[in-house]
């Protein structure tokens, strides 16, 4: 038998067969409470209600997400991390990301905007959908700020090289 996993984005992946989907619970990559889809049936049930699957006693460590397996089959399969909905990972990154976009108007933008753009690819590493406009006005007003930043040294480089500016 060979199941499709259904993940937290709704997207199904695989199929793969008992001892691949073995070889994720091993690996922390598929849990009990998961759904899985019967390849030949298109039933949907729990990945613990189904037979040959061997679930420990207790889950794995909550923690960050773990790397796709490898699927020989189609797609990679990646939970993502453990509770909240896909929507919330990397919430707090992404957050972080924006604020750091509105106070580079205010003060230092050549150094939060970059800082900002890290914290968007965080927050999109973890899966949030939101991440890659934080990443994209991070990176605009980055390269604004390098540009108006090397225009303000050439122009003050030949103000002082043309002689305008007087010491009394």
């Amino acid at each position: 038998m060979r199941y499709f996993v259904i993940g937290d984005d709704g997207q199904k992946y695989g199929p793969a067969d008992i001892a691949t989907l073995n070889s994720w619970i091993t690996e922390g990559r598929l849990l009990p409470t998961q759904q899985l889809e019967d390849e030949a049936s298109g039933l949907r049930l729990a990945a613990g209600a189904v037979q040959g699957l061997n679930f420990p006693l207790q889950g794995p460590a909550v923690g960050a997400p773990q790397p796709a397996p490898g699927n020989p089959y189609e797609g990679a399969y990646n939970r993502g991390p453990v509770g909240g909905s896909p929507a919330n990972y990397g919430q707090k990154e992404l957050t972080t990301a924006w604020v750091l976009f509105g106070v580079g108007f205010i003060c230092c933008g050549i150094v939060l905007w970059p800082i900002g753009i890290a914290m968007a690819n965080k927050a999109e590493q973890l899966g949030n959908p939101g991440a890659q406009a934080a990443k994209i006005a991070n990176i605009v007003m980055t390269v604004i700020g390098v540009i108006f930043f090397i225009g303000y040294i050439v122009i003050f480089a030949m103000a002082a090289s043309s002689g305008t500016t007087r010491i009394r």
